[in-house]
């Protein structure tokens, strides 16, 4: 599946979840390199997200790239607009909020007290963009590795997303179920899930 196709299931999967939670879709604006001067593949800001296809991951299938659809690591254009909603999610649930961060996303961090899901959590704002990434994309997957976030997101969200987390991955590498069966484990024996 190429960049292209990705963001158009992104942007579906949005709409989706926007329709069944209540939330204003927010518009994605498509900007190419030569008129992007971030470090970062796409941001949010209230109302909008903004994305650069050619700076996002490809489907990892081999080698260092493990970013893959509804896998824990995501930065292909579908995972990237999950994160973007996640931000736009804290900030339509936040009492207060600057820019992309909210005090929603301070809230779910602080009380389901579980680590971060990806190396990419800088601060509260993008933590819970990870999260809530996962909860749109795979929800199962995210309640089998972070079970307390994934409480937290389910009295606020409906996810659209049903399946078993490996039903989701069905077409993903044996590498990446694999290393989802180990996390899985791993969280059963830290969080008794």
């Amino acid at each position: 599946m190429n960049k292209q196709e990705l963001l158009t299931r992104g942007e579906a999967l949005m709409s989706l979840f926007c329709g069944l939670n209540g939330l204003e879709v927010p518009p994605v604006f498509v900007r190419s390199r030569a008129e992007w001067p971030f470090g970062a593949c796409a941001y949010y800001r209230p109302t909008k997200i903004e994305i650069c296809l050619e700076a996002c991951a490809h489907v990892g299938t081999a080698g260092r790239s493990w970013s893959f659809p509804g896998y824990s690591v995501d930065r292909t254009p579908f995972g990237v607009i999950a994160h973007e909603l996640g931000h736009h999610a804290d900030v339509t649930k936040s009492s207060r909020s600057r820019g992309y961060l909210g005090d929603y996303s301070v809230r779910v961090r602080a009380e389901s007290g579980e680590e971060r899901l990806t190396s990419y959590c800088p601060n509260d704002g993008e933590w819970f963009a990870e999260m809530f990434r996962l909860f749109v994309t795979n929800p199962n997957l995210l309640k089998a590795i972070r079970p307390r976030t994934h409480a937290l997101l389910a009295r606020d969200f409906q996810p659209v997303v049903k399946g078993f987390w490996e039903e989701v991955l069905s077409d993903a590498p044996d590498r990446t179920l694999m290393a989802c069966r180990r996390k899985v484990d791993e969280a059963r024996r830290k969080y008794g899930a």
